[in-house]
């Protein structure tokens, strides 16, 4: 049932784009199989008030919606405007009902225990390109505040484990799940060529940079090491994986 709901979101978010924008942007609805695998693994309170952190596109919070729908589900985002401003008529179209809010990850203005598990589907990268470890490290604090306590969280990345470990660092928990996650999108080169593009320029949107030329270096630097990447896996595999590495991590308030 997921997987066909899954197929038809996908059809209608992709459907003004062009053959090979509809493969790279298809992929934000269900990842390769893996936001399937995160709502099957992560634990939620029956009936519970969910909140979903930097909710983006809502493409998790649909998932969820599916997986839960007796669950209450909130999504918190920095803004809803440009590419996330879709995110009503998403959900909408995916059948899920979401309080969505807007706000910065590092104040979340809900009281403290407000919600029995929490969720993050890629989203702490953002924020450390938009505010540094430091700004990683205040928006897991305000992700343990209003998460009741022996409530859930649940957190997909990228990041490398001993960095995710150091935002925990001060956190009273207990690790209940870690999963490696692997991204089922092998990508040929006409196709990754395009998709780096569209990655190195959403890399740039998240920052908050202002000066045209700031951002048109870090933009080069960014595509640069993106370009490396595409390049070293194509010669040795073949084939592009634009996500590796990334992994789940449920822990416990304790």
């Amino acid at each position: 049932m997921i997987i066909n709901k899954e197929n038809q979101l996908r059809e209608w978010f992709t459907r003004e784009c062009d053959p090979i924008r509809k493969v790279i942007d298809g992929l934000d609805i269900g990842w390769g199989g893996v936001q399937r695998r995160v709502t099957r693994e992560m634990i939620m309170q029956p009936g519970g008030h969910h909140l979903d952190v930097a909710c983006g596109y809502g493409t998790f919070l649909a998932q969820m919606g599916w997986r839960f729908p007796e669950n209450r589900l909130f999504g918190l985002n920095i803004d809803y405007k440009g590419a996330h401003a879709c995110i009503h008529d998403l959900l909408s179209e995916a059948g899920v009902k979401t309080l969505l809010v807007q706000a910065d990850a590092r104040s979340i203005p809900f009281p403290t225990g407000a919600f029995s598990s929490i969720s993050c589907f890629m989203g702490l990268q953002d924020i450390r390109i938009n505010a540094g470890i430091h700004g990683v490290k205040k928006a897991m604090g305000e992700i343990m505040r209003v998460v009741e306590q022996y409530g859930y969280v649940t957190v997909v990345d990228e990041l490398p484990v001993s960095e995710f470990k150091e935002y925990l660092a001060n956190i009273d928990h207990d690790v209940i799940k870690e999963i490696p996650l692997t991204v089922d999108v092998k990508w040929k080169r006409h196709i990754a060529e395009r998709a780096i593009e569209l990655y190195a320029d959403g890399w740039i949107a998240q920052t908050e940079l202002t000066d045209a030329h700031d951002k048109e270096r870090l933009f080069d630097k960014v595509y640069h090491d993106m370009k490396t990447s595409m390049e070293e896996q194509l010669k040795k595999h073949g084939f592009y994986m634009p996500f590796d590495n990334m992994r789940m991590i449920v822990f416990q308030k304790i």
